[in-house]
């Protein structure tokens, strides 16, 4: 094997190029197979699924690599100037372990999303996964896709009871998932064992093991389980007279102090179940999305505050993210319901917010007092102006981008759409691109007699090569499709919303007319969740306004609750004129 140095960098077309000794290579990050060093691959940031591995088959690997090399390419990333491995673990540390240099590489541009999906349905075609490996995965892909396990279970090409499956096992201790993994205990087991207590789960594990209790013999001890009534959350009144209430016993057998407890656990789990759902239901209202905590391991989430990221960043970004959930705590016992705010579910995003705020700004010593220096902020797309200070490790306090909660964007679209209506229904080229676009989007192989218009069939593309056309060739152009559409036809569906917006930017004074467009009603309001709405008020200079008249009267009224939040808003005396969402400014491209 020769030896490569190479040194890896990008064009601005996002073309990494390799540069040795022996030859130079230009790598397109689309799919793509080719050869790179391996110190030029570092593994993907989530990890590899699986997290055990079968030793002797492991040395039939590095055997055969030895033998033949690596015949199939790992599969990797382009990550800034660097790669990531996504999948092919095994073939890569056995080239590492061999001496090998540079390893055969499939590189494809994937989503965190995606690649967890790669790296899985690598894993469980070459050699299965432990249960315990598959359970850590979709509890990966969880955060993902926000707790939607039927998402999940599409995206694996599983059954929805198949992830409720993997994702109640994790409720078992490490000893019992350890027990699973060395095939002491079946599935079985660890399901019947998943509801109750640590402690309970450890202590009845040795006595499965040692005395060798079947499935059906554990479902029957199982059943003997209790759950203190006390810790319920739901309404116990018909628990008063329930012949499972253990409350009957007190008195007897020197029981004076004996606590009520529920003897059916699956009575018990279910009202729980049902109490949890609408305790999410009341809690989604306020503060969007609401997950239960066995859907997100800790090490996928982090308490995000103003102290981690910033005031700026979470006033005005974290606090607006759809990425801020809030944990309800579904595990049985004395912390049912406790819940846990503030939970960032993006590890990506929040490194990076913590980063950019710890991060030192690198100022030119040459630079003056009367220097300006730009900060961009993603999240409000305008630029704060900040003069150097001399000091070298000056807290950044850069913002950036967060996502929005999906019904806020649908409500900012439609309102959009109506503002494009309003713009350029009165236009008669309007009407004339839109019926040529329509035309053009039915008229399958048709070539454009005049070179103004694209021989592309993309609807968005015609329009807007017919909203800057000539009026006379636009018609000259719309004849010449019907005529070509008196031989051939063909239909397909249209986003009307999406191309509104877009042909918004052809009428003069189009963010204007937006902006003048947006007005603060009941029904908008009620889209945002209380961070949110703190955040649309501290950017429209509201909370300034009410403070100004009463003390921190904003902190109050952001306190009260989203309704009576909302209430204020509106009751209010202030003028949101001139003032729109950055999220609704930045749908016009």
């Amino acid at each position: 094997m020769r030896d490569l140095k190479a040194v890896r960098t990008f064009s601005y077309q996002n073309k990494p190029t390799i540069k040795g000794d022996y030859m130079s290579t230009t790598i397109v990050t689309s799919t793509n197979n080719t050869t790179l060093p391996i110190s030029m691959i570092d593994p993907v940031v989530f990890g590899n699924s699986r997290h055990s591995r079968n030793s002797k088959k492991f040395d039939e690997l590095k055997q055969s690599v030895a033998t033949r090399g690596v015949i199939q390419p790992v599969l990797v990333r382009p990550a800034d100037d660097r790669f990531e491995l996504v999948a092919g673990f095994g073939r890569f540390a056995a080239s590492k372990d061999l001496g090998l240099t540079d390893i055969p590489v499939l590189i494809k541009p994937l989503s965190d999303a995606e690649a967890l999906e790669h790296q899985m349905e690598e894993n469980l075609n070459r050699e299965d996964l432990s249960l315990v490996d598959e359970c850590k995965a979709v509890q990966q892909l969880s955060a993902f896709y926000n707790g939607d396990r039927q998402a999940i279970a599409d995206r694996l090409s599983w059954s929805t009871k198949k992830v409720n499956e993997r994702i109640e096992i994790l409720k078992c201790c490490d000893e019992v998932l350890d027990a699973v993994t060395e095939g002491t205990i079946t599935v079985g087991h660890a399901l019947l064992l998943a509801p109750f207590s640590t402690k309970l789960q450890q202590g009845t594990l040795k006595k499965i093991i040692s005395e060798k209790w079947t499935v059906s013999y554990l479902r029957q001890r199982a059943s003997k389980g209790q759950q203190y009534l006390s810790f319920a959350k739901f309404d116990t009144n018909e628990c008063n007279t329930c012949p499972h209430n253990s409350a009957a016993q007190s008195g007897l057998f020197g029981l004076e102090d004996h606590k009520a407890a529920c003897s059916n656990l699956n009575c018990f789990k279910e009202k729980t179940a049902s109490w949890l759902e609408t305790r999410k239901a009341e809690l989604e209202d306020e503060y969007g999305t609401v997950l239960l905590i066995q859907q997100i391991d800790e090490a996928d989430r982090n308490t995000v505050d103003a102290i981690s990221v910033g005031e700026e960043q979470f006033n005005t970004g974290c606090q607006a993210c759809d990425k801020r959930v809030i944990l309800i705590d579904d595990r049985l016992g004395r912390v049912t319901g406790t819940t846990y705010q503030n939970q960032c579910i993006d590890k990506l995003c929040f490194k990076k917010c913590v980063a950019t705020l710890t991060a030192p700004i690198v100022e030119d010593e040459k630079a003056t007092e009367s220097v300006d220096i730009e900060v961009s902020t993603a999240t409000t797309g305008a630029a704060a102006s900040k003069k150097p200070t001399g000091k070298a490790n000056k807290k950044n306090e850069q913002t950036v981008s967060c996502q929005v909660p999906k019904k806020v964007i649908d409500t900012n679209k439609a309102m959009l759409r109506q503002v494009s209506a309003e713009l350029l229904l009165p236009q008669e080229q309007f009407h004339l691109a839109l019926s040529y676009a329509a035309l053009r989007k039915t008229a399958s192989g048709y070539k454009p007699s005049n070179n103004h218009f694209d021989s592309a069939s993309t609807f968005d593309t015609n329009l807007s090569k017919a909203l800057s056309a000539d009026t006379a060739e636009l018609k000259a152009e719309i004849a010449n499709v019907v005529a070509f559409l008196a031989k051939e036809d063909s239909n397909s569906g249209l986003d009307f919303t999406q191309l509104m917006i877009k042909s918004i930017t052809h009428s003069e004074h189009a963010k204007a007319a937006a902006i003048a467009k947006w007005v603060p009603t009941k029904e908008i309001l009620e889209d945002y969740t209380v961070g949110s709405l703190t955040a649309l008020c501290i950017k429209a200079g509201f909370d300034k306004a009410m403070d100004s008249k009463e003390a921190n009267s904003f902190k109050k009224a952001t306190s009260a609750g989203k309704g009576k939040f909302i209430e204020i808003i509106l009751k209010t005396e202030f003028d949101w004129s001139g003032f729109a969402p950055d999220e609704y400014i930045q749908l016009i491209k």
